[in-house]
């Protein structure tokens, strides 16, 4: 599967991983590898050795503080489908694929592989995370998520863990695909609403090669909303909301190539649709509204949401 000359190494510490990387030079990081064995197979990539980090065990940890949560590079989807301090996290490792994905796939692995519409990133880039990584010659770093994604894992580096912040509110993740798990998603959404901050936090996935931050719709939403009453109001800024963040797409850079399932405008209108929705549901579920439909299901239109503190 990975040619003759490839060499498997197993360290039992991030230490013992790091020293590895910096000795071998030419490897691959295996860990679930729901991306990198398909690879290896068709012969795409053929690297030296891998390290396998299945034994890493620090890289499994789950940490929380009162201002942050650490989640180990290592932590599946599957353990992080029900992990109660983080809903909105939880709401989209749930969304992601098939369930043989979900037990197998890493945090660590939706980090490098990037992906623009991949489920776990998008919420990653709503709530500001930061990017835990270390290598034997520069040692530990925290880098946000964004300037991460932008430029990749330095050679030598291994990620650790992803810190995100404690926010106080409501967060909702949604997705529009196909009815069958394995389908790829055509965009997702992910929206947090920090009460503490007056703020509100939107991604977009699956417009641009990156994610999509529609700030001017934030700062509309935020404005609006009357951050000084015991539970937020203002639901009815959702449809313009959702307005701003369409045209934020349609005039966002380096935007996704079109296809037959996903023409431009239908992007630009369905990132909106998404994120009056995921609003909407948000401010519901702050105001107590048993039936804002926040805390999960499917809709008729293939749209996925769960997701509220």
């Amino acid at each position: 599967m990975t040619g003759a000359t490839a060499v498997l190494h197993r360290p039992g510490t991030v230490g013992e991983a790091v020293r590895m990387l910096a000795e071998v030079g030419d490897v691959e990081l295996l860990a679930g590898g729901t991306d990198l064995v398909p690879a290896l197979r068709a012969g795409l990539r053929r690297p030296r050795a891998l390290v396998a980090l299945r034994r890493v065990l620090e890289l499994r940890a789950r940490g929380v503080a009162p201002d942050r949560l650490t989640i180990g590079a290592g932590v599946t989807y599957a353990e992080l489908a029900d992990w109660e301090p983080a809903p909105g996290l939880a709401a989209a490792a749930r969304a992601v694929g098939s369930a043989q994905i979900r037990n197998t796939g890493t945090v660590g692995g939706a980090l490098g592989s990037a992906n623009p519409r991949g489920d776990l990133l998008t919420f990653l880039t709503a709530v500001d995370a930061e990017v835990l990584t270390r290598s034997a010659r520069a040692g530990s770093r925290a880098v946000p998520l964004v300037g991460f994604l932008a430029t990749g894992r330095r050679r030598g580096e291994l990620v650790t863990a992803v810190r995100v912040p404690v926010t106080r509110g409501p967060q909702v993740f949604l997705k529009i695909g196909g009815r069958q798990a394995a389908y790829p998603a055509l965009l997702n959404c992910a929206l947090v609403v920090d009460g503490a901050a007056g703020r509100i936090r939107c991604a977009i996935g699956g417009v641009t090669t990156g994610r999509l931050r529609p700030g001017d719709a934030e700062d509309f939403a935020a404005g609006e909303i009357d951050w000084s009453a015991p539970l937020p109001s203002g639901a009815g800024v959702a449809q313009r909301f959702g307005e701003l963040v369409a045209l934020a797409a349609q005039e966002a850079p380096e935007q996704l190539p079109a296809g037959p399932r996903d023409p431009a405008d239908y992007r630009w209108h369905a990132a909106g649709v998404l994120a009056s929705r995921a609003l909407a549901r948000a401010l519901a579920a702050a105001s107590g509204d048993s039936d804002s439909g926040a805390r999960g299901g499917a809709d008729g239109d293939g749209t996925r949401g769960t997701g509220t503190a």
